[in-house]
């Protein structure tokens, strides 16, 4: 593993992020077809914990640079918010409107979305599932875990951060405990809190709060618990997302700009990807041409997924990092610019 304060470049977790949402899209586009096609987005539903890995490494990684205090959560929180809410309510309007324009048009026999503002409503704070609604767009679930996870990450983040090895081991068990007692409850956080873990030991070695042979303990006890209860690929998934966090170092520009864009991507990717694979899936003789078809719809997800993180995404990124909390521990460049992607 390479120590803390080397050159770990923010274009491995960009890097990452693109390969994972590219993966969701994949899976999502393949889903129901023939064998041979979906035999190849078979495993693309592990990007969803390749994003988790990543947040449970650059959120702490980034509060640790900041020198969060329990009183900055309320502006922590606004920084998510101002960061995350704007391309996802975007995002939610497109669905609504594909939904709605697909229902107006009588060919294509579409029933209406049948959402009712109280449904839609619950969206604002991620809330669907916890009461038993339906989300506009499915994919939505794992954006309440993540929001879930920035709730309780900082609210214990000067537990995990502490220099006391005795306190850091102590909250983790604190933690694994609420995993035990709500594993089955795949709705919270808590469900998917071995997966976050990993992410961040990851971030406690980078940081210098934890050496070499306790991180790999660590990170070996927790793949027995993910194997255990989340099954072997989530665990080596998990796995190999904070080893390659941890010791690769990735700058390709390509890569670079997939994972630019990959919250817009995976924003979209139902409702313009799947939607228009769905649309001409409809024409004589489409069966032959399937493959095509998803290529069809990769195309457009990544165009309109261009079009959202340019007008609307990056302008949030902007909002997001004027909230700042003003205390930085002056790292090192290299790793300013990990810190910075949180913003």
């Amino acid at each position: 593993m390479s120590r803390p304060g080397s050159n770990q470049k923010i274009a491995t977790l960009s890097a990452l992020r693109g390969l994972a949402a590219l993966a969701v899209c994949w899976y999502h586009f393949t889903y129901g077809q023939s064998a041979a096609l979906k035999h190849t987005g078979n495993y693309g539903w592990l990007g969803v914990e390749v994003f988790f890995v990543i947040s449970g490494f650059i959120i702490p990684y980034s509060l640790y640079q900041r020198n969060y205090r329990f009183s900055d959560y309320g502006r922590f929180m606004m920084k998510r918010m101002a960061r995350l809410h704007p391309p996802y309510l975007a995002s939610i309007f497109v669905t609504l409107l594909i939904a709605y324009g697909m229902f107006l048009a009588p060919w294509l026999h579409s029933p209406g979305p049948g959402f009712s503002l109280k449904q839609l409503a619950l969206h604002f704070f991620y809330l669907n599932d916890l009461v038993g609604q339906p989300w506009v767009n499915v994919a939505y679930w794992t954006l309440a875990i993540e929001f879930q996870w920035y709730l309780f990450v900082g609210l214990t983040f000067s537990l995990v951060a502490h220099r006391n090895p005795w306190i850091q081991t102590s909250t983790i068990i604190g933690w694994v405990t609420l995993f035990r007692i709500f594993c089955a409850q795949d709705k919270i956080v808590f469900h998917s809190l071995p997966i976050f873990l990993v992410g961040v030991f990851i971030f406690q070695y980078r940081a210098g709060l934890m050496g070499a042979t306790r991180t790999v303990a660590c990170l070996s006890l927790n793949f027995l618990m993910m194997e255990k209860f989340h099954g072997q690929p989530v665990a080596y998934t998990a796995l190999a997302t904070g080893l390659l966090i941890a010791t690769v170092s990735v700058d390709n520009r390509v890569l670079n700009w997939f994972g630019e864009i990959s919250y817009s991507v995976y924003l979209l990717h139902l409702p313009i990807g799947v939607g228009l694979i769905g649309l001409l899936s409809r024409m004589p003789y489409s069966g032959s041409y399937l493959l095509f078809i998803d290529f069809a719809g990769l195309l457009a997800t990544l165009a309109a997924s261009w079009v959202l993180y340019r007008w609307v995404e990056a302008p949030s990124q902007g909002w997001s990092s004027r909230l700042s909390f003003g205390r930085a521990q002056a790292p090192a460049p290299q790793m300013q610019r990990v810190a910075a992607s949180a913003d």
